[in-house]
């Protein structure tokens, strides 16, 4: 474009960079962002969205963080999706005191987190064996009139399953029936698997089966999860 007097912006980079992203070329990625700037193209927070996101699934948060760090300075201010983004990396790889960090920053920046940034927080929180945790933040999103979907729920019943307190994920299921949010194959899935690990293999056979027999739980699925009882 620049041999036939054309100046590229923003809108005409993002593709390109969002193709190397979806191949996982990250290393190509961020040099194309610096071939962005060194042609007096600056990047949007579009072209960050995308780096940021593929970062994050790649694993690669510490490049995100500092990428994210470095966005006021280059004019760029992060949005929510921004936050939510590298938030979301950090969780996944037990990086959850950084996570929530991030999001005392972005209540600093007057963004309000929503479903999205706690059930990160919750997930990465009962991965870790912080369940407790996970529970404050699932009763905060509450206070604030945030309504948790399946997946927070998910994850508040894996941590109690994986601390052995099954009796309390079975109670955790009842409130999320009560409240109006159906559970999955997932719920039931990791609840059977919880009360074998706690050595109430029978029970969650027979429970295995009740749900299969209801069809809840498609038959391919008990299989599997008999397998590892």
């Amino acid at each position: 474009m620049p041999k036939h007097g054309c100046t590229p912006n923003s809108l005409s980079y993002n593709p390109l960079l969002h193709g190397f992203c979806k191949e996982k070329q990250m290393d190509r990625a961020i040099e194309y962002l610096d071939i962005m700037v060194s042609r007096g193209c600056y990047p949007d927070i579009v072209t960050y969205n995308t780096l940021l996101t593929a970062l994050s699934k790649d694993g690669k948060v510490d490049v995100a963080v500092e990428i994210l760090n470095q966005l006021s300075s280059k004019g760029c201010s992060p949005v929510l999706i921004t936050y939510n983004t590298v938030i979301d990396g950090l969780s996944k790889v037990g990086r959850t005191e950084h996570a929530i960090e991030l999001l005392e920053e972005m209540r600093k920046k007057g963004l309000k987190p929503d479903i999205i940034t706690y059930s990160s927080l919750v997930g990465g929180l009962s991965q870790e064996g912080k369940v407790n945790e996970a529970i404050q933040f699932f009763h905060d999103l509450q206070r604030l009139g945030i309504r948790p979907n399946a997946i927070t729920y998910n994850s508040i019943i894996l941590g109690l399953c994986k601390a052995r307190k099954t009796s309390r994920a079975i109670d955790f299921l009842a409130y999320m029936i009560s409240k109006g949010c159906k559970p999955t194959e997932a719920t039931y899935t990791i609840l059977i698997e919880g009360m074998a690990y706690e050595g109430l293999a029978e029970e969650a056979l027979e429970l295995l089966n009740e749900l299969c027999s209801r069809g809840v739980v498609k038959r391919s699925s008990a299989e599997q999860v008999a397998v590892k009882m």
